[in-house]
């Protein structure tokens, strides 16, 4: 049961850091995304794939993430309370919530992307 456990702590720590990291990215992009000549500039998705996905980095923080949680989970003196769990479950809906809300938007745009080029 540790182990099960300890994974549900690290996802919750990694998907917090993500998101933290993802919004101090944007919010160090500048308002509304400036670009070069101080125009409006746009983000690509490929952007946020790059820095997430398809970055070394990022799995390496998911794996440490997850043995950090089982070490915290087994190292931990007595038994965590039932109001932890109930805690760490809220904390996993605000990034859950932004990533849904993500993937709602975006996937509608690829699949618009991809019968544009197939024509």
């Amino acid at each position: 049961m540790w182990i099960l456990k300890g994974a549900f702590v690290g996802v919750t720590v990694f998907a917090v850091g993500v998101t933290v990291f993802l919004l101090a990215f944007f919010r160090g992009s500048g308002p509304i995304f400036r670009g070069s000549g101080g125009g409006v500039a746009s983000l690509d998705i490929n952007t946020i794939l790059h820095l997430t996905t398809h970055s070394v980095w990022f799995w390496a923080a998911f794996a440490a993430s997850i043995v950090i949680g089982w070490a915290v989970v087994v190292s931990w003196p007595g038994r965590f309370s039932t109001l932890f769990w109930i805690m760490l479950a809220i904390a996993d809906v605000v990034p859950a919530t932004l990533l849904g809300l993500f993937l709602m938007l975006a996937l509608p745009l690829l699949r618009t992307a991809a019968n544009s080029s197939a024509k």
